[in-house]
């Protein structure tokens, strides 16, 4: 029974990651893919969620409404990004908004260390969160389901933004043809407004998600920027259905591979997006479609 053990907590623990890669990963496509704007700052955007939750609950906040208004914090200081840093740079080639967000990620990276300095921070949980419950043979810990259900319902409500509101539905038809979008009485920019920043509130959500997973620090952002690149990369630029693809494939490899060659596991990472490009050079699912 310990193999069947094993299986479950490595599915559970790639459905866990694989989420928080969706969720930056889709965040990084819907930025791209109504902008044309390649975020480097999301990762420390990430960071920004898990410190501003982190200040809630200790304050005295409960966790869950922690959960709702830091990504919240995080989309308002995305739309003062927007509107003061990018907005400004909309009409120049994608290069300056590529090293003006590389620069912005050691803004915040510093402010971060500023305003709560170096140390680690732990977000404290529920006691209820606290606590394992059996999974069929196995035991697994509360809060990661808890995590889990709430990626579940990040991605479930997405979907139906997406999919069923005039906002989504208008991202979508302006990610393809903006010209006709404005012809139809439709304020694009407006709608590229709104994409910046809902990415950027998806970066908060992923980072106070995470911040029980991997502890709170000054640099969090960094290694989850490379592995939401990669899951954007595998699953094709632009593409929404590729991002939840990749995110899953590589949320499986990257828990397999910490399991069975933990030093190995960023190694088989990267090998993976190298096979992928080497056969489908634009990702699984193309490039450049917002759907």
């Amino acid at each position: 029974m310990g193999w069947i053990a094993t299986t479950v907590d490595i599915i559970l623990n790639s459905l866990v990651l694989g989420g928080i890669f969706l969720i930056m990963g889709v965040g990084l496509n819907i930025i791209y893919g109504l902008n044309r704007v390649m975020n480097l700052a999301h990762g420390a955007l990430y960071a920004l969620g898990a410190y501003f939750g982190y200040t809630l609950v200790a304050v005295g906040a409960n966790y869950f409404l922690a959960l709702l208004l830091a990504p919240i914090v995080v989309g308002a200081v995305g739309l003062i990004i927007e509107r003061v840093l990018i907005s400004p740079m909309r009409k120049r080639h994608m290069i300056y908004t590529l090293i003006l967000t590389y620069g912005l990620m050691f803004v915040i990276d510093g402010l971060i260390k500023l305003f709560w300095g170096q140390e680690t921070r732990f977000i404290q949980l529920p006691e209820f969160m606290q606590h394992t419950v059996s999974v069929g043979p196995a035991s697994y810990p509360v809060f990661r389901l808890v995590i889990l259900i709430g990626i579940a319902a990040v991605v479930t409500a997405l979907m139906l933004l997406l999919g069923r509101t005039r906002l989504g539905i208008n991202m979508r038809a302006a990610s393809s043809i903006p010209e006709m979008v404005s012809a139809c009485g439709i304020n694009v920019r407006r709608v590229q407004i709104s994409a910046f920043v809902l990415g950027c509130i998806l970066a908060g959500t992923a980072g106070m998600l995470a911040g029980p997973l991997f502890t709170v620090f000054a640099l969090m952002g960094h290694d989850i920027l490379i592995s939401s690149f990669v899951v954007v990369v595998i699953g094709g630029l632009g593409s929404l259905r590729g991002a939840v693809l990749a995110a899953l494939l590589v949320g499986f490899v990257q828990t397999l591979a910490e399991f069975f060659v933990t030093e190995m596991a960023m190694v088989m990472v990267y090998m993976l997006m190298a096979l992928v490009l080497v056969f489908k050079p634009l990702g699984i699912l193309g490039e450049g479609k917002f759907e």
